[in-house]
Parts: structure tokens; C-alpha cells; sequence
């Protein structure tokens, strides 16, 4: 058996100290040979790659790292530097007013929905659950009448 024993780790949206070092870990991936003393975030970019909400996780935090890594042509990398539909993305709602966490949930997957053009596979596979999950949760939101 593979599965001996879980490790649960919280979404990388919860967890936005550790952005700026595993940003820096992939770059490094990337473009081996950047020296170890070199800047390679400025703060600005620091800030949009902290203050956005991760719905891909780490992997998604990969990718931009990555696209950045290939097409900035000189260190540090700014927010210019960050693939350009990064800012248009939702950011961490700021001022929103308290959600519950049912609404909360209902914007993830309408969200993930969009990306997707309503693949429910991939959306489901995007927020980490299974797709059998994804379906009880719009079965729940439809039940209230919701439509997420």
C-alpha cells in the first residue's frame, strides 16, 4: 500500500508567508545559476503574488513563477513582470463585508466553473475535491437556491 499516511497542508492562499520563499525556490528551478545573493521579487511584485487567491495552489504559483522566470529580461521581476492577466484576476476580496462560508465556497466554484467553460472535471480538479464533491456542493447551492 502507497498510502500509509496523510499530510493535510492548508491552500496556499492561507498560508501566504510561505509565497515569497516558494516563489523564489521555483524561480531558481527555472533559471539555475541566478546568483544566491540576487533580488529576484521586487515588493511590488511580492505584494500582487501575496494579495492574490491561489485557486490553483502551488502548482498555479509554479506557473507564473515559470512564465515570469522565461520572459523577464533582467532581475528584480516586478508586477509588469507577471503574466498579464494576473492583475485582472480576483485578488483576495478585500472589504466584501463577512461571508459565510457557504458563500465563500459558492464563489470558488462559480469561479473555477468560468475558468474552466463549465468542465466540472477540471473545476473540480482545480479546488482539490472530487468531482462527486463538486456535485453534491451544486446540488446543495441549487437546493438553496443559489446558483454556484
Amino acid at each position: 500500500r502507497i498510502n500509509t499516511f496523510e499530510i493535510e497542508l492548508p491552500p496556499l492562499r492561507v498560508r501566504v508567508s510561505d509565497i515569497p520563499l516558494l516563489a523564489e525556490h521555483f524561480f531558481r528551478r527555472y533559471r539555475p545559476g541566478t546568483p544566491d545573493d540576487a533580488t529576484i521579487f521586487a515588493d511590488d511584485a511580492l505584494e500582487a503574488l501575496q494579495k492574490y487567491a491561489w485557486p490553483g495552489n502551488v502548482r498555479e504559483l509554479a506557473n507564473v513563477v515559470e512564465h515570469s522566470a522565461i520572459l523577464a529580461e533582467s532581475l528584480p521581476i516586478t508586477r509588469e513582470d507577471l503574466p498579464r492577466h494576473f492583475d485582472s484576476r480576483r485578488s483576495r476580496p478585500k472589504g466584501l463585508g463577512p461571508m459565510t462560508l457557504r458563500e465563500l465556497e459558492q464563489i470558488a466554484i462559480q469561479e473555477a466553473l468560468e475558468r474552466h467553460e463549465g468542465s466540472k472535471a477540471k473545476a473540480a480538479a482545480e479546488l482539490g475535491v472530487s468531482l462527486k464533491t463538486l456535485y453534491n456542493k451544486l446540488n446543495q447551492n441549487a437546493a438553496l437556491g443559489k446558483s454556484a
